[in-house]
């Protein structure tokens, strides 16, 4: 796992979500549709954190993204 990955997502996800409590339970039991289920911190520990930052930044760019992090309970 790249070192700081999952610091480097929990930073851009308080962009999203300022709740600590709600981004780490993301980060851990979120599963992510966009990558057939699994949730970001599987994704980190496979290498693939930075899929997870490009999601996270696409989120961010839209103006109409809803203010809750992708595949979370009540995200759209």
């Amino acid at each position: 796992m790249p070192k700081g990955i999952v610091r480097r997502v929990a930073e851009r996800a308080l962009q999203i979500e300022p709740d600590r409590s709600a981004v780490i339970e993301w980060i851990l039991y979120s599963p992510l549709p966009a990558f057939e289920g699994q949730t970001t911190f599987e994704l980190a520990c496979n290498g693939e954190g930075e899929r997870v930052l490009a999601l996270l930044d696409a989120h961010l760019a839209r103006s109409d993204a809803p203010r809750c992090l992708p595949g979370a309970a009540g995200a759209s």
